[in-house]
């Protein structure tokens, strides 16, 4: 079996893999579950994922919220924030996104999935990682 794929699942992508069970993300949470893919997360984006789960239009309790999460927990790898590394990082133009392109970069991920047009931009930069829509994604059986 190929190595798991090292990615950066911006929060907008995870929320809909693990609450709402979004169609186009099962084949990504079915392959984190099988060890094909390594979700990479710091401190930040957890943080962001849990204050976005507890959006009032999401409708979501403190039991939903917490089994959304429980999916992902032993799947992740948590990763450190270089300072120093993260210099050389082009800089979003949404500010709240550069933290998945620090984690992407200090976790030495593969990619990073998003639908987000500010990260999207940067995907012809050259980067160590890719920046790519989570449809384009293609799992190693």
């Amino acid at each position: 079996m190929a190595p798991a794929k090292r990615l950066v699942i911006d929060t907008n992508v995870l929320v809909s893999a693990l609450v709402f069970r979004d169609s186009r993300h099962l084949p990504l949470r079915a392959a984190w579950q099988a060890g094909r893919v390594t979700p990479l997360l710091s401190i930040s984006t957890y943080r962001e994922l849990k204050k976005v789960l507890c959006y009032p239009m999401f409708k979501l309790d403190d039991e939903q919220i917490n089994a959304g999460i429980a999916h992902l927990g032993p799947f992740i790898e948590w990763v450190t924030i270089d300072r120093e590394r993260i210099e050389a990082l082009p800089k979003c133009s949404d500010r709240d996104d550069q933290k998945f392109l620090n984690v992407a970069l200090c976790g030495n991920a593969d990619a990073l999935l998003s639908y987000d047009r500010a990260l999207l931009k940067l995907r012809k930069r050259n980067l160590p990682f890719s920046i790519i829509s989570p449809e384009s994604l293609e799992f190693d059986q």
